[in-house]
């Protein structure tokens, strides 16, 4: 991989899973909050039953997240929990059937980082909404609400127990590429945010970016947290037509 931020990602996910080489890339300066007052769309996925990621409920059945939080892992050994607003507590759990990365994934460039799970049986539940895809425009200077339960500093392995949340203000591109030169390249599909001091983190990656009401952007990566280096979202628009076509499989 080219990011040292996902260096040294990769070294914690060796750690966690010996068997599944896959980085976990994505808050900071948040604030604490519960389920109810972020929405109840909000649902985290487990590996073996250890929290790693985040993702959107936007149908009963179906959960967007990042194709990097899906990529060489076991659709068998994923789960995904709703319901809740702490890591420890039980909430509703569904096993997953099968999930979908689209061809245009690239695990190195992380270009259409979007993946769409679908569930054994549908997630309901008390507290527990959906969300529907963005449809409506945001420019630069807007704000998006990310709510995870990643970790709280960049370095610390450990998530957060409790969910937080943070808005985080949109970057023209131009401006975000800037910040990343001679470091990376933004793709097509993504589209960067940061509000000073605040970001998402490490076990943030695949939660959702939610501009009116709707899902307008996914966690995906960043060098860092809450540093110079913006964070990086995948558009929903730019990939809706995938989320779209995984929902009808």
């Amino acid at each position: 991989m080219r990011r040292l931020w996902f260096l040294l990602q990769l070294l914690l996910v060796l750690l966690l899973y010996p068997t599944n080489g896959q980085i976990q890339p994505r808050i900071v300066g948040g604030t604490a909050t519960t389920l109810s007052a972020v929405g109840g769309f909000v649902v985290n996925l487990r590996y073996d039953g250890t929290f790693y990621c985040g993702g959107t409920l936007v149908s009963s059945r179906h959960v967007v997240t990042a194709a990097h939080c899906l990529n060489g892992y076991q659709a068998g050994r994923i789960t995904v929990q709703g319901g809740v607003s702490q890591l420890s507590q039980t909430g509703v759990v569904r096993r997953v059937a099968k999930y979908f990365m689209p061809k245009s994934f690239s695990s190195s460039s992380l270009n259409w980082d979007v993946g769409v799970i679908r569930l054994q049986s549908s997630l309901t539940g008390s507290g527990i909404t959906t969300i529907s895809l963005c449809q409506v425009e945001w420019r630069a200077g807007d704000y998006m609400r990310v709510s995870g339960w990643g970790t709280t500093r960049y370095g610390n392995s450990s998530p957060s127990n409790q969910l937080r949340t943070v808005r985080i203000q949109l970057l023209q591109k131009k401006v975000c590429q800037r910040a990343y030169q001679y470091r990376d390249t933004l793709t097509g599909s993504s589209f960067c945010a940061r509000s000073g001091g605040r970001d998402s983190c490490s076990g943030d990656s695949g939660g959702g970016a939610i501009f009116n009401n709707q899902l307008c952007g996914v966690v995906s990566w960043g060098l860092g947290c809450a540093n110079k280096y913006p964070g990086v979202y995948t558009s929903v628009h730019r990939v809706r037509s995938f989320i779209v076509g995984a929902m009808k499989k």
